[in-house]
């Protein structure tokens, strides 16, 4: 998918085919990826070497999971945890110690169920979700409503972000906009 005159290189567009692409991966085969993501993700220990405070993500079908096996991992090694609460238009950082302090959203995505907010300074590391991705410059194609565009560009937050992704939603470029924020590092299952 490379720029082009026609509506496939639009936002509107990459989504519309990443989504396609997406549905079209059997399930058992996410599930794969998703586990293989998470072992990639563990041997970073230049992440990992010194305990934090780490955002992570999860619940879409089409996410990693990264609430079943590598919240309990962090959790094992000393790092603080946690989940986006949404108000608003903003995300809110909420501790979680495992699945029973998450409840699922309307969307179905796993959300904390306490309400005692982290100040984002205080966040070491933020694994950032997106529907699409660029391995070289780190740009990032959300889904569409700007939480984390909006969150990563706040002055406190000077947490490593670490874009979390299947390779499958590597592209060679996206359409950008100046409030679009790019990430650090990429992790896929590859």
């Amino acid at each position: 998918m490379m720029a082009g005159n026609d509506d496939s290189w639009t936002k509107t567009g990459v989504r519309r085919s990443m989504r396609a692409r997406l549905r079209a991966v059997p399930d058992g085969t996410l599930k794969a990826w998703s586990a293989q993501l998470v072992t990639r993700l563990q041997a970073r220990t230049e992440l990992w070497g010194e305990s934090g405070t780490v955002a992570i993500f999860g619940g879409l079908r089409s996410e990693p999971d990264l609430v079943a096996t590598f919240l309990p991992w962090l959790r094992e090694r000393g790092w603080r945890v946690a989940l986006f609460a949404v108000s608003g238009t903003d995300l809110l950082p909420v501790e979680v110690r495992d699945e029973r302090d998450l409840k699922r959203g309307p969307l179905g995505v796993w959300e904390p169920a306490g309400t005692a907010v982290l100040p984002l300074a205080e966040l070491d590391v933020i694994l950032v979700p997106g529907l699409a991705f660029v391995r070289k410059t780190g740009a990032r194609l959300g889904r569409g409503g700007g939480f984390y565009d909006r969150l990563l560009s706040r002055p406190e937050v000077r947490a490593r972000r670490v874009g979390i992704v299947f390779e499958l939603q590597l592209l060679p470029d996206l359409p950008r906009e100046s409030y679009d924020v790019c990430v650090a590092d990429i992790v896929t299952e590859m």
